[in-house]
């Protein structure tokens, strides 16, 4: 029971952890479905409940969680600690403003330093234009400041 109450509490690190490790090693979700099936073909994922797992939809017992760290040949614990890799937070700097290629974790963006150079690639990301973002800021502020402007 205090794994499942642990795992549900952080499945989202659990499916961005998965995500990104996959993507790192080259796999699509096919390919990590069938490496998980030849493994254990009983509690092996599939391709459409790796996606809910990805996204945090979805939370993977116990022995589906083992099949996916034994083919990653990791321990199911490193899935579950919450802790962002150490080659994420310190991405490497775009030549055009934003950060090349990296996938964003939540855990990420709580650094000021990052997060300024992390927006370009948010709105990408999020397919935001700079427009809509600088409306979505004036009204942060407006809200913040119940309209009153100095």
């Amino acid at each position: 029971m205090q794994y499942r109450s642990n795992l549900t509490r952080k499945s989202h690190f659990l499916g961005t952890k998965i995500r990104n490790l996959r993507k790192r090693n080259h796999l699509t979700m096919e390919d990590l479905s069938s490496r998980c099936i030849r493994v254990n073909a009983e509690s092996a994922p599939s391709v459409s409940y790796l996606s809910m797992i990805e996204r945090g939809k979805r939370v993977p017992s116990e022995e589906m969680l083992e099949v996916i760290a034994q083919v990653f040949q990791k321990d199911s614990n490193w899935f579950l600690d919450g802790v962002p890799e150490e080659q994420n937070i310190t991405p490497v700097k775009g030549s055009r403003g934003g950060l090349t290629g990296m996938v964003l974790e939540p855990s990420f963006l709580f650094s000021n330093e990052i997060l300024q150079i992390a927006i370009p690639e948010m709105l990408s990301q999020t397919g935001t234009t700079g427009r809509q973002f600088a409306h979505l800021l004036i009204r942060a502020y407006q809200e913040h400041h119940l309209n009153h402007f100095p």
